[in-house]
């Protein structure tokens, strides 16, 4: 079996989460980040259960919407309110919730498919 390395024209390097800090392309956040389409921008909620529906609107707005929505969590997975899944899943768009190690490492899986996908993530 042959393998062969892809990476996507929009990908992320991401390093850490485990110290409280995140590093992406190089660059260190130690508060909450969001990943769209190639962009890094502030999470604006200091936790994730700040989280609302509204929380995504302005990127939905802005940018297509994507298959899923990765939620890093920090150091533990922590569930949100079902009203959440339900306002995304109401548009097509599925939620997933993990610890933020968990939720890099799948984004770039995901990404490496070429999927549509955002993160939120607590460092």
């Amino acid at each position: 079996m042959q393998f062969q390395e892809h990476l996507p024209q929009d990908g992320w390097n991401i390093e850490g989460g485990l110290d409280g800090r995140l590093k992406i392309n190089g660059e260190t956040h130690t508060e909450a980040v969001c990943l769209i389409e190639g962009r890094c921008l502030p999470a604006n909620a200091a936790r994730p259960q700040d989280l609302t529906a509204d929380s995504f609107s302005d990127g939905l707005s802005k940018y297509a919407a994507p298959e899923i929505i990765l939620i890093g969590t920090g150091k533990t997975q922590q569930f949100l309110h079902p009203k959440l899944n339900a306002a995304l899943a109401a548009q097509g768009i599925g939620i997933e919730y993990m610890n933020t190690a968990a939720a890099c490492r799948t984004l770039l899986m995901l990404q490496s498919e070429g999927r549509r996908v955002w993160a939120w993530l607590w460092p």
